[in-house]
């Protein structure tokens, strides 16, 4: 049921398929011991939202929604390799925006 679909659940599922395919998947430790392996990842997200800015100049709505989901899938797969809590952050972050 997509209601009680949380953040982090997602997160778990787009990992284990990336997994499964054999895709590199951003751990913790790269966080200490990578210098290239999250820029990298960030490079591809920023790739995403490119492609989603295209979409928009096109006018085509369904691809840019499907650029938007692709920005949102590979930032999920890159925070849930540094945590397993990344809602936490997202609910935190929204608190805090609300009260600015």
């Amino acid at each position: 049921m997509l209601d009680t679909y949380s953040l982090d659940t997602m997160a778990r599922d787009i990992r284990d398929n990336n997994a499964e395919k054999g895709w590199d998947l951003v751990a913790l430790h790269d966080w200490h011991y990578d210098k290239y392996k999250i820029p990298a990842v960030l490079a591809l997200i920023t790739s995403e939202v490119s492609e989603a800015l295209e979409e928009f100049r096109s006018q085509d709505l369904n691809k840019f929604l499907t650029e938007l989901a692709d920005v949102q899938i590979r930032l999920l797969d890159l925070a849930g390799g540094l945590t397993g809590d990344f809602e936490s952050y997202v609910v935190s972050k929204h608190a805090h925006n609300t009260k600015r």
